[in-house]
């Protein structure tokens, strides 16, 4: 391996045996079916990374002992031509930052979108590095094929915040410069405001100062989200820089966090009111808090995009007030009927069987067969019937290419 240019960073030589992870659904939020983590460990060493946490195998300090899959392209060319179905890839957020430093030098990144270039699928990218700026290129022509979007994560508009807190990523000022040179070429950008950390870049008025940013810049989306802190690691390091720079917060932190669930999560009151926040930012300034359709309209197998929708709606009747958690349910019992079919299909060795899969849900649709889909809530029937009606016949997918 040769040496980091990055004084104390040590680059490791880690050859994985897979490098695709296949969501077994498609994700209503990133809209991601795929995704991939090409380096292991981030030299950003944002300080309440969920990277951090042992779940994620990490070996050596997060910051600067960086694993790189050297073969990743190798095994990303031979993954691609196995894909159950179409959807997008998303490539940046996890354990690593794709366009970390190591990439100037190891461009698996610019690798990875050239082969899904080559096979005409369609990319959802989240950085936190002005390096991305390299690959523009070639996320237009991802754009002009099929789809592409860009975003970026920023949880502040206060840049000694990011310098604090994010001490490796790029300046909050770069990243909206690369959103405005994204949106002039046509590619569909948006905004990570997630996660935003209670105490210094939660308060209402700082949400309301990103939202607003955003939307100046005419970002497509914004999606938000309050931290996490998983027990051990990832909890010890957040918490450590916490006392180093703002110590009279501590004992907020010990209240908020002391449950000490695996999943990180805080006291679900936090997270009503930060949800609060959030959406009375988001309708002051015209902005979704979900993906727009027409971000991802045909870029999904049908039955997948009718799901992510169901939540979509899901999500916008709860900020009226009206919940309707039999949405969400539905979606997903819809993409689990999808898959189960999608299974049988292709243990038979059926080539085109998530066009075959399409075909049969469009028949129950207009068949009035809905109700056999098991978990289907009945009073999700008409809503997926609407969403059916504004789609094109399942040809109109042939387009979305596996090869």
């Amino acid at each position: 391996m040769p040496p980091s240019p990055n004084p104390g960073v040590t680059w490791h030589d880690k050859p994985a045996k897979s490098i695709l992870r296949v969501h077994g659904f498609t994700d209503p939020w990133f809209v991601a079916r795929y995704g991939m983590n090409l380096y292991r460990g981030c030299e950003h060493g944002c300080h309440y990374c969920d990277g951090r946490a042992e779940r994620y195998y990490v070996e050596g300090d997060f910051a600067r002992d960086v694993g790189v899959k050297t073969n990743a392209l190798e095994l990303l060319a031979q993954q691609l031509a196995k894909l159950p179905e179409p959807g997008f890839f998303f490539l940046g957020g996890g354990v690593s930052d794709s366009w970390q430093p190591a990439e100037a030098h190891y461009g698996l990144a610019r690798g990875a979108l050239e082969l899904l270039l080559e096979h005409g699928l369609p990319v959802h990218v989240l950085t936190k590095s002005a390096m991305v700026e390299r690959e523009l290129d070639l996320l237009q022509a991802i754009h002009e094929k099929n789809r592409a979007i860009l975003a970026f994560s920023i949880q502040t508009t206060d840049d000694a915040i990011r310098a604090r807190f994010e001490p490796g990523a790029a300046p909050i000022e770069e990243r909206f410069r690369l959103l405005r040179e994204a949106k002039a070429r046509g590619i569909h950008t948006g905004v990570m405001a997630m996660p935003v950390l209670p105490g210094i870049s939660d308060q209402p008025d700082a949400i309301d100062a990103l939202l607003g940013r955003c939307a100046d810049e005419g970002v497509d989306f914004v999606l938000c989200g309050g931290l996490t802190l998983r027990p051990g690691a990832q909890k010890d390091a957040y918490l450590a820089a916490i006392g180093h720079h703002h110590p009279d917060l501590l004992p907020g932190y010990e209240k908020v966090y002391a449950s000490e669930r695996p999943s990180g999560t805080a006291d679900s009151r936090y997270y009503r009111r930060l949800e609060g926040r959030f959406h009375e930012s988001l309708v002051r300034h015209g902005l979704p808090g979900r993906m727009p359709r027409a971000v991802f309209a045909g870029a999904l197998p049908q039955y997948a995009e009718v799901a992510v929708l169901l939540e979509h709606r899901e999500y916008a009747l709860a900020r009226e007030g009206k919940p309707a958690p039999w949405l969400g349910r539905s979606g997903m019992a819809l993409q689990k009927w999808a898959k189960t079919e999608l299974g049988a299909l292709r243990r038979r060795r059926k080539p085109d069987a998530w066009q075959q899969v399409e075909q049969r849900f469009r028949d129950l649709v207009e068949r009035d067969g809905l109700e056999g889909v098991d978990g289907l809530d009945a009073r999700a029937v008409p809503e997926v019937q609407g969403l059916v009606a504004a789609l094109p016949p399942p040809k109109g997918l042939a387009q979305l290419s596996l090869l």
